[in-house]
This record gives C-alpha cells, structure tokens and sequence, in this order.
C-alpha cells in the first residue's frame, strides 16, 4: 500500500504557478494521501475548495479539517447575507472509504510580534482492503520548538490513546432514528504523516522517536512512534524542502515498524514549496 505526504503550499509552486491539477498528478499513485496548507473559501483563488478538486481528479474519497476558520461572508446588493468560510487545513485521500474521521486542535500560544495560526491535524480511520487503519494528516507550527514540544504531546496522547478512547461513537443507540450503527473497535495500527517543521537532529524528533543512546541508538518506547523513513532502511537524510532538511515525516505505530518496504522524496517537481514523501507499507 503506498502512502503520500505533501505540503501542499496552497496551490502555489516554485515557479509561482498556481496549479492544483498538477499537485494532484504528483500524489497519483498514491492510495493514501495526507496534504497540508490546503484552502478553501479564499477570494484570492475564487474560493476554491482545494480538498475537493483534487478528490475529484483523482477520484478518491476526502476528509478536510480547517482548524483555521474565519468569515469570508458577504452581502448582496439586496442585502442578503452570503455565507462562507474561510479555511486553511489538512485533508486525507484515500482510494477507500474513510469511515470516520474527526479535527483535532493543537495547543498555540499567542505571539504578538510573529505570525503563527492555529494548527490541527486530521484523525481518520480507514476502510483498508486489510482491515482498518487510522490515519493522520498534520500540520505543526513553524516558529519554536516551545510551540512545537506542546504540539507533539498533544498528538501522542491523540494517537497512542485512541483505542482507550474509542472511536467516534460508541455501541450504538438502537432506539435511535440515526444512531443505530453499531461501532467498530478503533485499530491499533497507525500512520502519522504531515509536515513537522523539524529535522531528525531536533529535539522534538526525539520526543516522538526516543532518545538516542552511545550503545543502543535510538531507544523507543511505547510512548513513541517509529520513522517510516528509517525503517524502510534509508541510511541517509533527503531534504523535503530546500534548504531547511527532511522536515517533512511520515511515523508509523511500532507495529507496522517491520511492514515499511521502501520510503521516499520525489524533489523533481516543482507544483509546491515541499517536496512529497512517499512510504511503501505492506499493510
């Protein structure tokens, strides 16, 4: 099964083309995406919903999450209101359906000389041909580490209690005229991928992946994650965006740890700012 991660850039390319048809080409082959900077509702691009057109491309079912939102509404001459937001977000692919999903926010503390916004990321569980499979999309800040360490405890508490707190129902309410689905178990096995805005020698890295010992390496526990990138046996680092190193991740439960065959950069195309990571799992 093979994933994708891409900061998306809004459309945007290097070449300062705007081009959303061409950032759906790149993540093709992909049977799960995870994009980040994704818009919608800006008049700068008229309106778009950026999550939907490249679903639609790519006929592929989509779940977008904006944990920023802020009015885009207008008034028409005869004073009648017209409602719309304005979204910056993440948003999840995949080739099956996406049975449940939700928006979680991540901590931010205010910054009254930079600019930062409210970051999230998206929780979805996955109907898999093997089963189902909870997916992340996030997107964290690009300040300081002090913004960024909250951030990282905030999404491992998400991640690795998610079977304790179950899913987004429970059971189910038989004498509802909605609720009568009955809930499934929420899957052990993860996959956590976006744009992290930290290279492997920074010490949030080793917040999600272990510490780092003279004998033994990195040293994980239960309470980490495993990078994709080195367990696909990738010896070397790769930039995901130029100049700034391999900020771009895709983590992995310890239980697929074994199944990443091969986890790679394409830095050929120039439809955004990122370079997107690619993950082979035999899931």
């Amino acid at each position: 099964m093979l994933f994708a991660t891409y900061n998306i850039h809004f459309g945007l390319g290097t070449d300062n083309v705007y081009d959303v048809a061409r950032i759906a080409d790149v993540v093709a082959e992909a049977d799960i995406v995870c994009l980040q900077e994704v818009v919608q509702g800006w008049a700068l691009n008229a309106h778009a919903d950026q999550a939907r057109e490249i679903a639609e491309r790519l006929n592929r079912h989509v779940w977008f999450h904006g944990p920023f939102d802020a009015d885009a509404s207008s008034v028409s001459a005869d004073g009648r209101i017209v409602n719309r937001r304005r979204t910056f977000g993440n948003a999840v692919l995949s080739r099956w359906p996406i049975v449940e999903a939700r928006g979680h926010l991540l901590p931010k503390t205010a910054m009254p000389t930079q600019f930062d916004l409210q970051r999230g990321f998206v929780e979805a569980v996955i109907e898999t041909p093997k089963g189902r499979l909870r997916v992340y999309s996030i997107h964290l800040s690009h300040i300081t580490h002090a913004q960024r360490l909250p951030q990282i405890e905030a999404l491992l508490d998400i991640v690795l209690d998610a079977p304790r707190r179950g899913g987004a129902w429970d059971a189910h309410a038989s004498d509802s005229f909605v609720f009568t689905e009955v809930a499934q178990p929420v899957p052990a096995a993860a996959v956590v991928m976006g744009d992290f805005n930290f290279t492997p020698t920074d010490v949030e890295y080793a917040a999600i992946c272990g510490e780092t010992h003279p004998l033994f390496g990195r040293v994980a526990t239960a309470d980490h994650l495993t990078d994709a990138w080195t367990a696909a046996g990738n010896a070397e680092d790769r930039e995901s965006f130029a100049g700034e190193g391999r900020i771009d991740h895709a983590f992995v439960t310890h239980d697929l740890r074994g199944k990443v065959k091969r986890a790679w950069i394409d830095n050929t195309t120039p439809a955004s700012d990122h370079w997107p990571l690619f993950v082979e799992i035999d899931v």
